[in-house]
């Protein structure tokens, strides 16, 4: 039954009960429809069948040059992908502490800040397993990781993208995952085949993502990240 029919029937129901209800309006960003953890992945995700069937349909193809790519946004010069981090959804949060609400457990926001702004909380990273806290003034340690690097697609099909497409692209939660730093900086601008998770386990979900978005985006694939995806899916 639709929600705006749910409340009609208990606008109707409720005096006849004589029952007293507080009605609650809730402030802030909304909560994603699935958090991130050991062996999970971002909403909209293919499932390990999805992926591998996505997997054998994407073009193959060997990177192009970097040329033309630039990722900083400095003074008067337009970063590729737009300026970090946008409020795309237009949820009153950017994108950065959209994620941060996903991500992590135990989630304390900055006061008048409509619950926006993530000052604390508990991320299991899924890259290592491992679990840390998050604290606002060491924001550093637990950086949003691009699952499929900005540099990766711009030599895989981004190039020839529009700057809206390619903003979209930036901040879509569906390729944004929090982890830690030493995780975040040894994979870099990797792909699949260059650079896998700390722990094993959450391989097959990682090839699951990375499927996703590129099936996602048309962006192309490497014969050696194929085989690396491969066989990430064959632990599934």
């Amino acid at each position: 039954m639709p929600r705006s029919a749910v409340l009609v029937l208990l606008a109707v129901l409720l005096p006849l009960t004589g029952c007293e209800v507080e009605w609650q309006v809730e402030s802030g960003p909304p909560e994603p429809a699935s958090s991130v953890g050991q062996g999970d992945v971002p909403a909209g995700t293919l499932d390990p069948a999805a992926a591998a069937a996505a997997l054998a349909g994407l073009r193959v193809a060997d990177k192009t040059s970097l040329d033309g790519y630039e990722r900083d946004c400095g003074a008067g010069d337009g970063c590729v992908f737009g300026p970090a981090w946008a409020d795309v959804d237009r949820n009153g949060c950017d994108q950065r502490n959209d994620v941060l609400h996903r991500d992590l457990t135990d989630v304390q926001v900055r006061e008048g800040t409509q619950g926006c702004v993530v000052i604390a909380g508990v991320l299991d990273d899924p890259y290592t397993g491992e679990s840390i806290e998050f604290r606002k003034e060491d924001a550093a340690e637990v950086p949003i990781d691009h699952v499929v690097p900005l540099a990766a697609a711009w030599a895989q099909g981004a190039a020839a993208w529009t700057a809206d497409l390619r903003r979209t692209f930036a901040n879509d939660l569906g390729n944004l995952i929090a982890t830690t730093r030493s995780e975040n900086s040894a994979k870099g601008d990797s792909t699949a085949d260059e650079w896998a998770p700390s722990d094993p386990a959450y391989g097959c979900s990682y090839a699951t993502v990375v499927i996703t978005v590129k099936e996602r985006y048309a962006l192309t694939v490497s014969p050696a990240e194929v085989d690396a995806l491969r066989s990430m899916l064959a632990t599934c």
